[in-house]
């Protein structure tokens, strides 16, 4: 991020209560400056890739300015696949928390994948459009009678998940992954004669690689923004008999991001949600525990299925309490077979 971006982000952030990076305590770099080197290049790779599927996603929490309390939850994903048939989707949901609403769309569109250049990325659908890159991104779209219209930027450096932004699967396939997992937003939702100035954080992840060895198995992903200013993702995938952790990350204030170890970690789902709509069930709030910090995880609404004919998933908003506060998304995939 440029200098004058980062100076401006941190203003308004402060200004609106969205905290950032935390102090440097002197003598170290200060790791909120810097952009982390692996098998990732940033901002090279937040174009598009020659490789079997690529993902952009984008998921928040956005509090109306007038009326706070009031929240909403948002997802935007956009899906470039080359096999085995060359296809491109976009998924778009919002939670209207308050209503206890969701709303969701997706399209599966069949044909040649456009091209995305290196450094940035122009993706756009009827419903859907996102631009951007570096750490500055757009998006507008519509759901139900919802419009969504936001400008997100990063607030701390990109986190190459998987250590380097690399992994091999053991089960076949691998993927290049990184996460900006603590960006400023601002924007508006509007909805008939309604429109919300809203503000909050959003988590975007950028993914690809031989990723369909992975889609075949199913996954539950967790991405937690804690008001301590760390952030946590975890990755479960769908064994034969049991959740096998997969990866995870752990960034702290001071932008320090380190892996989380598999025997550390354990995940316990409180109960079972049944879809009326897909006949799916999903498990339904977790307790997680990662060495000694316990935290629960619970969906502000059960029903955040986005109950597609190509590929049904849960994608929700949820809260955070236990030993840190916050607020997470959370996928589910590969439960409706």
């Amino acid at each position: 991020m440029k200098a004058s971006a980062r100076m401006a982000s941190w203003m308004l952030a402060t200004l609106i209560g969205i905290g950032g990076c935390g102090e440097n305590d002197g003598g170290e770099p200060d790791l909120c400056d810097q952009t982390p080197t692996g098998q990732v290049t940033l901002p090279a790779d937040d174009g598009g890739h020659d490789e079997p599927v690529e993902w952009w996603y984008w998921t928040g929490h956005l509090e109306a300015v007038a009326e706070p309390g009031r929240w909403f939850g948002f997802e935007v994903a956009i899906f470039h696949f080359q096999a085995p048939l060359p296809m491109r989707l976009y998924n778009i949901a919002l939670t209207d928390i308050d209503g206890q609403v969701f709303h969701f769309d997706g399209l599966p569109e069949f044909g040649e994948v456009p091209e995305v250049p290196a450094g940035g990325f122009d993706l756009n659908f009827d419903a859907v459009q996102a631009t951007g890159g570096d750490g500055i991104d757009h998006l507008h779209g519509t759901v139900g009678d919802w419009e969504l219209d936001l400008d997100l930027t990063a607030i701390k450096p990109p986190v190459l998940q998987h250590g380097n932004g690399y992994t091999d699967y053991d089960f076949g396939g691998y993927t290049y992954y990184y996460s900006r997992s603590r960006m400023e937003t601002v924007g508006t939702l509007t909805s008939g004669q309604d429109s919300f100035a809203v503000q909050g954080l959003s988590w975007f992840d950028h993914q690809w690689g031989d990723l369909t060895p992975i889609t075949e198995k199913g996954w539950d992903w967790f991405a937690l923004q804690l008001d301590d200013q760390r952030e946590i993702m975890l990755f479960l995938v769908h064994g034969t008999d049991e959740i096998q952790f997969l990866g995870g990350t752990i960034t702290d204030a001071q932008c320090r991001s380190e892996e989380i170890a598999p025997e550390s970690v354990t995940v316990t789902a409180h109960k079972q949600w049944q879809s009326a709509a897909t006949d799916c069930s999903y498990p339904m709030g977790w307790d997680i525990s990662i060495g000694d910090l316990n935290l629960t995880v619970s969906p502000v609404l059960d029903d955040q299925e986005l109950a597609s004919s190509h590929n049904p998933y849960w994608e929700g908003a949820a809260l955070v309490t236990g030993d840190a506060t916050g607020r997470a998304y959370v996928e589910l995939n590969g439960y409706c077979d």
